[in-house]
Parts: C-alpha cells; structure tokens; sequence
C-alpha cells in the first residue's frame, strides 16, 4: 500500500523543524587559556588556540600499566631446561607435582615446566591404588622421580617415578659381582637384560662380551627370554644401567693356550717380525698410550696365525695391561701402561693398529 504525504503536511514538518535548530542565543566566544590565567578579556579577533593531545607517560610508568604476563618467560623456560638437564646428568631425585592426566599417563610440574610420565614409569603400587583405572585421585600429589629427558628443541620433559627405586636397588650393586637375569632384547651391537631382583634396572651386554668365539650376530649365542649369568664390568647410576659381562664367567681358550707355552724372557731386540716391530712402535705412538714394552717370547707351533692378530689377555686396576701379539707361530706379550683409557677403549685401539700395521 502506498502512502502519500500532502504537501501541508510537508510544509509545517518544515517550520517545525526551523524553530527546533534556531539558536535563541548567541554562540558563546572562544576564550584562550592565556585570557583565562590572566583573568583578562581576549581581544575578539584573538586566533583560537590550537587543541594538543597529552604527552605519552614514560616506559616505567607504561611498563606498571601493562597487565602482567599469563606465563614464565622464554629465559625462565629455557634456564628451566638447563637445570632439569643437568638434574638428569648427576642422576639427582626432583619433586614434582601431578597436575593432569591423558591417554598415555600424567602431566606433572617441574618449576615452570610441564612434563610427562607414563603410566609404566609410575609407581605400581600408586597404579593399584586407583580404583577402576580411575587416576584423578593422583592430580595433586606430590611424587619423587628422576628425569630421563630433557629437550628443549622438542620441548620435551620426561621424568620416571620408578627410576627412583631402580637406583636405590642400584646401590646395593657393585663392578665384580655376578647377577643372573634374563634377555629381554637383542640387538646388533648387544643384548639387553633384565636384572632378577632389581625391578627397571637392565644391564647391557656388548657384542664383544657375549662369548670368546667369534660370531656374526649376538642372536647367534641368546635369544629372547633366555635366562643368563653375567659379570657386572661397570654401574652406571645416572642411566640406572649395568654394563655386563657373559664370556668373561669362563676360561678364556686363548689364555689356556698361552699359559701352555714356553714362554722366554725378552725385549723388543728379540722380535724379528718386521709387522711385530711395527705393531710395538705404533701403539707406542697412540694417544693415551704412556709406555709399550715386550716382556716375553714363545713359539706356538699348534696354532698358525695367517695374520696379524692382536688380543687384550689381562687388565690390573691401575691402568696396566697385557696384550699378546700373533703372526705366524710368533706370541710376543706386549705390557702397555694407559692409564687414561678404559678397557674397551683399549681393544678397539690394538685392533685399530693391528689392521692399520697389516695393511702397511
């Protein structure tokens, strides 16, 4: 429907309009700030002062007026960092509180971290506890655990509350002592076990530790789930490892060998071998080597070594070992003092050089 509007009615909506906008008094005058302080009129043609906006406060006063950060800064998160790292270096317990719970375990909070613990590195005994698999009764307790990562690239924090009982259990263990337990992994440079008795602390058998014998493989002598004795050769708290040693429970063939020899007195004027000569004088030359002495001779006419071949034969505690050198049906014993080297940092330089004289 259309609606019209007569123009009388348009006419008085205009007066009425005009009454409504007409000033019934004078504009009031523009005074300036100066007539105002002075108290003296303003001339009428005096320019009406230009409107300034305030001054911005200082960076102190505007710092105080921000709202304080919802977060711990970068500095404290990575200084954070550091200090769980080196937490983990020494093998130190931290306190840390539970703060949620996911799929795969609970949060909890170390400083201004966020970490995580799975469920298998939590305390059995605190996991029977909850009813029904019902874990929030844990979110805000207080627990002691030790940290087995900390990234900050990766922004990753995991901490263990049974490594703690793992490395009190690892105290009560010391390098000599004879453990049983039983292979839970094979790889290609060990086999890992787990220690009888000692609940999350496993021992690592090197590949040169497994037998005397010569193999490809570790899976070639144990297998999964294979019930072993081994000696304990170092403890390693911080890992709460054990670095463990199978073959070294028996005999070893070559020194049953070497001790049915003829062996003769003698010093390096005896070695005739050129490769033996050479053998002496670049292990001499090698780092952490102190001193290489030829101490005895013996011909061995029931085995024929084809080549050079070099074996670790006893270790004294000060640093002090014993090698025996074969080529042909030569046995020169070597006496080598390096006190900075360990074991197998030892054998792997004689087998370095031994290759390194053969090739020569």
């Amino acid at each position: 429907m259309q609606v019209s509007m007569r123009p009388s009615t348009c006419l008085a909506a205009q007066r009425v309009s005009t009454r409504c906008f007409k000033a019934s008094a004078p504009a009031p005058r523009v005074v300036s700030v100066v007539a105002q302080a002075t108290g003296k009129r303003a001339p009428a043609d005096a320019p009406v002062p230009a409107l300034t906006r305030p001054k911005p406060a200082s960076a102190d006063k505007q710092a105080q007026a921000q709202a304080p950060s919802q977060g711990p800064s970068q500095a404290a998160i990575s200084e954070a960092y550091i200090k769980a790292a080196s937490s983990k270096e020494r093998g130190e317990t931290v306190e840390v509180k539970i703060v949620g719970q996911n799929e795969g375990g609970v949060m909890v909070q170390f400083g201004p971290l966020r970490g995580f613990m799975p469920y298998n590195k939590l305390d059995p005994a605190r996991l029977r506890a909850c009813a029904n698999g019902d874990l929030t009764k844990l979110i805000g307790q207080q627990i002691k655990a030790r940290i087995i990562t900390a990234d900050i690239a990766r922004k990753e924090l995991v901490l263990s509350e049974r490594q703690v009982a793992a490395a009190e259990a690892l105290g009560r263990v010391s390098e000599g002592d004879v453990i049983e337990g039983v292979v839970t992994g094979v790889e290609d440079y060990g086999a890992f076990i787990q220690i009888k008795g000692l609940p999350d602390v496993f021992g690592l058998v090197h590949k040169s530790e497994v037998t005397w014998a010569r193999i490809l493989t570790v899976d070639e002598v144990l297998k999964l789930g294979q019930e072993v004795r081994a000696k304990v050769l170092s403890v390693d708290v911080a890992n709460c490892r054990l670095a463990l040693s199978i073959k070294q429970l028996t005999t070893d063939p070559l020194r049953m060998s070497l001790d049915g020899l003829d062996w003769e007195s003698a010093d390096v004027s005896a070695v005739s071998e050129p490769e033996l000569k050479a053998l002496v004088e670049s292990l001499a030359k090698s780092p952490g080597v102190t001193n290489v002495t030829v101490t005895r001779v013996a011909v061995d006419p029931q085995h024929v070594a084809q080549e050079l071949e070099v074996y670790l034969v006893r270790t004294d505690s000060d640093g002090v070992y014993d090698a025996v050198a074969r080529l042909g049906t030569s046995n020169t014993q070597l006496k080598l003092t390096a006190p900075e080297l360990s074991r197998e940092q030892l054998k792997q330089m004689l087998q370095r050089v031994a290759r390194e004289v053969a090739q020569a």
